[in-house]
């Protein structure tokens, strides 16, 4: 038997010892902006009075009815609970057979990656191309494809895109074919609920992704969940095998979730935050953002990014796109000022 290697990743932000090791500087100094997870935790500021019963400790994990309860509260339906979204973005692809799909371009790599390997046949469209397709397709027609991957809010670009236009889109995947399928990756959907899919009921060749990691500040939780027909849950349950999730993460994920009143809150100071450092982006080109980044267009982002770092902000550079995008910086007076300082002088380098 002989190894085989496993070939091609993608290249991610939350990689502050790469920075520190490259420009040097201790963790306390440096900025990370990278990851575009909110710089407001729930377990820093909720979670650390809390005493996880020995039970979620000491059992093998299973999905309780209090978490259950808690899914459907928050997310308006049921739900499978993952070991991070990208957990079910790595295992879905192995879910159906091989086909021909279609993914945003420019966003998030692993979508195009895991689809790739599973076998299928991928194509970047643009956001344009997508809806020119849609638009122009008829009853049945070929040029449309087994799977539609969408990511809502794009990231790094921002794309928005309408419930009513993607049940659209899903109605015209179910009849092409043998049907086809849509699936959207929400993970920066939290702050703008209402133009969730999940706001309605879903058809059955719709998939939505939902992630704790962003809007909450749990990235390290590992927790997503997936919404889909019973038997593609079933199905990607299958492939995850038992025990898929922790038994501490899921009963943090039920105290996050059932959390309304830091819910409220979070969502009114992201959205204030993220207007302060919209004013200090004025006069950059921005190419895109949602409530928890701004990507900025530049002709060198790689140089950007370098001269961002040496002032120990790091940044998630998209080489391709010459792309630079920011997370939100939060409420540290002192990182506030490193930031203002980084950009004004950012501008004085760049004229």
């Amino acid at each position: 038997m002989q190894l085989i290697n496993v070939a091609e990743t993608v290249v991610h932000g939350a990689d502050l010892q790469r920075a520190i090791k490259q420009f040097g500087g201790e963790p306390q100094q440096w900025l990370d902006l990278s990851s575009a997870v909110s710089p407001y935790c729930w377990w820093s500021e909720r979670g650390q009075g809390l005493s996880c019963p020995a039970q979620f400790i000491h059992d093998l994990p299973g999905i309780q009815p209090d978490l259950n309860r808690a899914v459907r509260t928050y997310y308006s339906h049921d739900g499978l609970l993952v070991p991070g979204s990208q957990r079910a973005i790595a295992e879905l692809p192995g879910c159906f057979s091989r086909g021909n799909v279609w993914i945003l371009a420019g966003t998030y790599g692993e979508h195009a990656l895991c689809w790739k390997k599973a076998g299928h046949s991928v194509y970047e469209k643009t956001a344009d191309d997508i809806r020119q397709a849609f638009n122009a397709a008829t009853d049945n027609d070929h040029e449309l494809p087994d799977m539609l991957v969408l990511v809502n809010p794009g990231n790094p670009g921002g794309e928005r895109f309408s419930t009513a236009e993607l049940h659209g889109w899903a109605e015209q995947l179910q009849q092409h074919q043998l049907q086809g399928w849509l699936l959207c990756d929400e993970a920066f959907m939290d702050c703008t609920p209402d133009d969730s899919l999940l706001t309605r009921t879903l058809t059955d060749n719709m998939l939505v992704l939902r992630s704790l990691g962003k809007f909450f500040g749990l990235a390290g939780l590992r927790i997503g969940v997936v919404f889909a027909a019973a038997d593609v849950l079933q199905n990607l349950a299958n492939r995850l095998g038992p025990w898929p999730v922790a038994g501490h993460s899921l009963w943090l994920a039920q105290q996050a979730l059932s959390d309304h009143q830091w819910i409220a809150r979070q969502r009114v100071r992201l959205k204030k935050n993220h207007e302060l450092m919209a004013q200090w982006l004025n006069g950059f080109f921005l190419a895109g953002e949602s409530d928890l980044f701004f990507t900025l267009k530049f002709s060198d982002a790689e140089r950007v990014q370098t001269f961002l770092a040496e002032r120990y902000i790091w940044s998630r550079c998209f080489k391709q796109q010459q792309l630079i995008r920011l997370g939100l910086v939060g409420d540290d007076a002192c990182k506030q000022q490193q930031l203002q300082q980084a950009l004004n002088e950012l501008r004085e380098f760049l004229l």
